[in-house]
């Protein structure tokens, strides 16, 4: 079988994500619900927007660098990826919202293991059903509010048992798999401890909290590390600035698009949440593509 890298293994204490993730668990006590949705979307729209702002330049790693008319054609072909994400949404939200799960799913569990677990043929299943398992762990805590978000969006009503089946289906999944592929029982302790400190997150915060500090101090910022690590060699201040100049045009369009959408889109105040998520999942299709092929890419020079 194929184990976790040593450098993981004698981890003996809570990382600053986990100490981060019991801060934010502990403000949700004294924030409101409004507070918590306003500071939550703030590192979403910040943190989360500019981690996959940089996916062109990590395509043009691989090509001709060089040739303007070349990042021009890749840049235009990537906004189509992303509108098309959003007319999916608008005219199949249904089908759309589906492929958001299951993107993100894997998407997520890939980002949260790539760099600690030696490629087998059963990864990518292993990806899938940590990443399901986060999702489900949510939609069944917050259950009310994300049955109401997803009938906003695609007018489905889901039961809550639908969440609670698939949430037991992939616990057992990925526990099972861990258990055959990790051996080290402190760093499935490790995991046990992050599900359950997400757990108590999910239920102590509103549903676009929970979410938002897991998708920024356990995707995102992860993320961005990763991106800097494979485009300039090294995780250094100066890194973060140049990663953060080179990612600014494509950011500033996606909240400039996001706030056109909410000022002139004459939506209704209950669909703002919808409409959030749709926005976030439009980007996301083509950024998981993208970090997928970095992952398994070979040496970008």
């Amino acid at each position: 079988m194929k184990h976790l890298t040593s450098s993981f293994t004698v981890r003996k204490v809570l990382s600053i994500s986990h100490i981060l993730t019991i801060i934010c668990i502990v403000l949700a006590f004294f924030f409101s619900n409004f507070f918590q949705n306003v500071i939550s979307s703030i590192g979403i729209l910040s943190f989360g927007v500019i981690h996959g702002a940089n996916d062109l330049m990590i395509i043009a790693k691989k090509k001709e660098k060089g040739k303007r008319i070349h990042q021009i054609k890749m840049f235009s072909l990537y906004l189509c990826i992303v509108f098309l994400g959003m007319f999916i949404f608008y005219f199949i939200p249904e089908i759309a919202l589906f492929g958001f799960v299951i993107v993100s799913s894997y998407h997520f569990g890939e980002q949260h293991w790539e760099s600690r677990l030696k490629k087998h043929k059963t990864t990518p299943f292993f990806y899938f059903s940590y990443g399901a398992l986060i999702f489900f762990l949510l939609f069944s805590i917050k259950f009310k509010d994300s049955a109401e978000v997803i009938f906003q969006i695609s007018k489905i009503e889901i039961p809550l048992t639908f969440f609670l089946i698939f949430l037991i289906i992939f616990a057992i999944v990925f526990f099972s798999q861990a258990f055959v592929r990790i051996r080290d029982i402190k760093v499935l302790g490790y995991e046990f401890l992050l599900i359950g400190i997400l757990s108590i997150l999910f239920y102590f915060g509103t549903l676009i909290y929970g979410f938002g500090v897991y998708f920024v101090l356990w995707h995102s910022i992860p993320s961005l590390k990763s991106q800097i690590k494979f485009l300039y060699k090294k995780n250094d201040f100066n890194s973060l600035i140049s990663y953060l100049k080179t990612a600014s045009l494509y950011w500033i369009i996606s909240i400039f698009s996001l706030f056109l959408i909410y000022f002139y889109g004459n939506i209704p105040e209950e669909q703002y949440l919808s409409v959030f998520f749709s926005f976030l999942a439009a980007i996301t299709f083509p950024h998981a593509i993208v970090m997928g092929l970095m992952f398994y890419s070979k040496d970008p020079n």
